[in-house]
C-alpha cells in the first residue's frame, strides 16, 4: 500500500490484527513481568517501584512532548523522505531533552520520601523509561504507515525478554527490587537500539535543523494533551503512594496494572483507526461518518464485553495471578473494570476528534479531567482510601468519554442516524 493511500477494510482489519496480536503479546508479557516481580518482592517494595515508575512516566511529557503522537497523526500523509526527518529530529529532540528531565528527577528525588521514592530506584526507573519512549518512535513512525506487521516483530521480542530476564533473577534468588529493575533497564536500551535500527533501514533517519524548532510547535497540542492523560491515567498510583504509603500502592497496583494491560485492545483500534480516520475525512465526509459510527458502535459492544467479564471474575484474577498477600486487590479490579469498558468507546471518540484535527477541543476535555483528577483525589484519599481512588478514575473516565462526544461536532450526529445518501 503507498503512502497517503487509503486503505481497504481488509487492510484494516489485518493492521488491527497484527497490532492487536503484537500488543497484546507484549502487554501479556510485561503483566507477566510484573507479577512475577510482584510475587517476588511484595507489596511494599513493589509499591515502591510502581510509585517511582507513576512519577516517571507523569513527568516524561517533558522530553517526549507528544511527539510520537503526531508523527501517528503527521506520518499518515508523509512521504518517506518526510518520515525519516521526522523521526530523526524526534530522537534528537528525545535524546537532549531527555538528559534535562533525568536531571530534574534527580533534584526531586532528594527532597521526597525516600521509603516511598527511593533515589535510586527512582533513577534506575526513569532510565527504562527514558529507552522505551525512544523505542516509541519507532513504533509511532510504522503505525503511521500501517506497517504494523514490523510492529509486531519489533515489541514481541522485547517483552519476552523482560520475562526471561526476570525469570532468570528468581531462579538466580533474587529477592530484591533492584536487580530486576537494572534487568529491565538492559532489555529496554537493547530493544531502543533495535527498534531504532529497524527505523533507519526501512525508513532512514534525516536530521533537519531548521524544522527543529516549528517540530516542537507543532506537537504542542500534543504534549499538552500527553501530559493531561498522563495525569488522569497515573496520579492516582502516586497520591495513593504519598498519602497512603507503598503498601497501600502495592495493592492499589495489581488492580491498576491488569486494567491497563487490557487497555491493549482499545489502543490497539486507537492506533490503526487514526491513520485510517485522517485519510477518509480528507479524501472522503460520507466515507468517513460511515466509518466512525460503525467503528463507535463496535466499540461500546467491546466494552460491554470486557468490563462485564473483568468484574465478574476480578477477585479470581487477582488471587490467581499475585496471590494471596495481595487479595485486596479483587475489589479494585472490579471497580477499575468499568474504566476498562468506557475507554473503548473513550478511545474511538479520541481517534475521530484527532483525525477532524479537533485536537484542541480535546486538550479542554482532558484538563478538566485532570484537574478533576488531582483534586477529587486529595480531597478523598484519606477519608476513602484506595476504593474511593478507583472510583474516582471511573468518574474522570466517564467525564472524557462524554467531552469527547461534544468535541466532535459536526461529526456527532452521524453516530446516530445514517448519512442521507
Amino acid at each position: 500500500m503507498a503512502l497517503g493511500a487509503l486503505p481497504s477494510r481488509k487492510q484494516i482489519l489485518a493492521n488491527f490484527a497484527a497490532l492487536v496480536s503484537g500488543m497484546g503479546f507484549a502487554r501479556l508479557m510485561t503483566a507477566v513481568a510484573l507479577i512475577l516481580l510482584a510475587r517476588q518482592v511484595g507489596p511494599s517494595a513493589y509499591g515502591q517501584y510502581l510509585a517511582c515508575f507513576s512519577l516517571a512516566r507523569l513527568t516524561s511529557v517533558a522530553f517526549s512532548w507528544g511527539l510520537d503522537s503526531w508523527i501517528l497523526w503527521r506520518g499518515s500523509n508523509a512521504s518517506k523522505s518526510e518520515l525519516a526527518v521526522q523521526s530523526g529530529n524526534t530522537l534528537t529532540w528525545k535524546l537532549s531533552l531527555g538528559f534535562l528531565w533525568l536531571g530534574g528527577l534527580y533534584l526531586a528525588s532528594r527532597v521526597l520520601n525516600p521509603e516511598v521514592f527511593p533515589p535510586v530506584v527512582l533513577m534506575t526507573t526513569a532510565l527504562f523509561v527514558w529507552t522505551d519512549d525512544m523505542t516509541n518512535t519507532a513504533w509511532s513512525v510504522f503505525k503511521s504507515t500501517l506497517r504494523n506487521d514490523v510492529t509486531l516483530k519489533l515489541i514481541a521480542p522485547i517483552q519476552l525478554g523482560l520475562v526471561l530476564v526476570t525469570l532468570a533473577l528468581i531462579y538466580a534468588g533474587a529477592q530484591y527490587l533492584l536487580p530486576f529493575l537494572w534487568g529491565r533497564l538492559a532489555v529496554s536500551a537493547l530493544g531502543c537500539l533495535v527498534g531504532i535500527a529497524l527505523l533507519r533501514r526501512n525508513f532512514g533517519l534525516g536530521f533537519e535543523r531548521t524544522a527543529m524548532a516549528p517540530m516542537l510547535r507543532a506537537a504542542a497540542p500534543f504534549a499538552v494533551s500527553l501530559m493531561l492523560a498522563l495525569i488522569y491515567e497515573r496520579v492516582d498510583v502516586t497520591i495513593v503512594a504519598q498519602f497512603l504509603g507503598a503498601e497501600q500502592a502495592g495493592i492499589y497496583g495489581p488492580a491498576s496494572t491488569i486494567t491497563t494491560t487490557l487497555f491493549l485492545v482499545p489502543l490497539a483500534a486507537y492506533s490503526v483507526m487514526v491513520p485510517v480516520f485522517t485519510r477518509a475525512y480528507a479524501a472522503d465526509d460520507r466515507s468517513f461518518a460511515q466509518t466512525l459510527r460503525l467503528f463507535v458502535v463496535a466499540n461500546t459492544v467491546m466494552g460491554a464485553v470486557l468490563a462485564g467479564a473483568l468484574a465478574l471474575s476480578a477477585s479470581w484474577v487477582v488471587a490467581r495471578l499475585y496471590g494471596a498477600q495481595y487479595v485486596a486487590s479483587g475489589p479494585l479490579l472490579a471497580i477499575l473494570s468499568l474504566v476498562l469498558g468506557l475507554r473503548c468507546v473513550t478511545f474511538a471518540l479520541a481517534a475521530a476528534v484527532v483525525a477532524t484535527g479537533r485536537q484542541t477541543r480535546r486538550l479542554y476535555v482532558q484538563g478538566v479531567a485532570a484537574a478533576l483528577s488531582v483534586f477529587v483525589n486529595l480531597a478523598i484519599v484519606n477519608a476513602f482510601g484506595v476504593r474511593g481512588v478507583a472510583w474516582v478514575y471511573v468518574f474522570t473516565e466517564a467525564v472524557i468519554l462524554v467531552g469527547y462526544w461534544l468535541a466532535l461536532g459536526a461529526a456527532r450526529p452521524w453516530l446516530l442516524r445514517r448519512p442521507a445518501p
